[in-house]
């Protein structure tokens, strides 16, 4: 049925071409008209009745072909977000497990150090500095440690907690390099990604701005994260190790 309804369509376009814009034979014309009707109605005859008029039959037609070529853009575009989530993913855990190895604390569960920013997103949470996890939770976050309202014995209680003092597994701007490895190394995003938004504003937070004196700057880098990408917390990390390096 395809192979008929594409020659069907290569047939219409050759009348056009040769014989619709030749207007010098009125006759020729009209009959050329007629075998085009005659080519439309018998093969897409299924999916159309006779009755309806042949203008209305191609605009459905070019509604169809549009509608599939929107489509396969958004599968297309779909599918290299799902790329980028997952190699930003794995950049992010070999540079972190490389640093509990090499650098981290030698005190402590393993288990522990590989969860930290969990862990410590989960204090946050448990003493009500962190209402949810969105971007307008994370917001009113960092604006809290901004205006120095996490006290210094929530961060004490923290490590008590784990055995061992975690700052060197919050290093800052360590995940950054995950977003110059997706755009110069794999060539899988541009210009018009939101990850390259978000590098541009956290180059003007890095210039401009400092977390113990304004918040605006990084909470206008966390703006830039899509809500639905916010909810992968390795897209958090960095803010998280922001807020724990800023107040130890």
């Amino acid at each position: 049925m395809l192979n008929s309804m594409a020659w069907a369509l290569f047939r219409s376009s050759q009348i056009f071409k040769f014989g619709l814009l030749r207007k010098k034979d009125n006759k020729k014309n009209l009959k050329i008209r007629l075998v085009f009707n005659r080519i439309v109605t018998v093969y897409f005859q299924p999916y159309y009745s006779y009755t309806i008029p042949l203008p209305t039959i191609l605009k459905k037609l070019l509604q169809i072909i549009i509608l599939t070529l929107i489509t396969a853009c958004d599968s297309t575009k779909n599918t290299i977000d799902l790329i980028a989530d997952e190699k930003f993913e794995l950049c992010s855990e070999i540079k972190y497990n490389r640093r509990v190895t090499e650098i981290g604390p030698i005190a402590g569960k393993l288990i522990y150090k590989q969860n930290i920013h969990s862990l410590l997103e989960n204090s946050l949470l448990k003493e009500k500095y962190l209402t949810e996890i969105d971007k307008i939770g994370y917001s009113e976050l960092l604006k809290k440690v901004n205006q120095k309202e996490i006290k210094p014995d929530f961060f004490e209680k923290l490590k008590s907690d784990i055995g061992f003092d975690p700052y060197s597994l919050f290093p800052k701007n360590s995940h950054l390099s995950c977003y110059g490895y997706l755009f110069e190394q794999l060539h899988i995003l541009d210009k018009s990604s939101w990850q390259y938004q978000f590098c541009l504003a956290f180059n003007k937070f890095e210039a401009y701005g400092n977390l113990e004196r304004e918040s605006e700057y990084l909470i206008d880098v966390l703006n830039k994260i899509p809500e639905d990408k916010f909810q992968l917390i390795m897209y958090r990390k960095l803010f998280l190790d922001f807020i724990y390096t800023t107040l130890n």
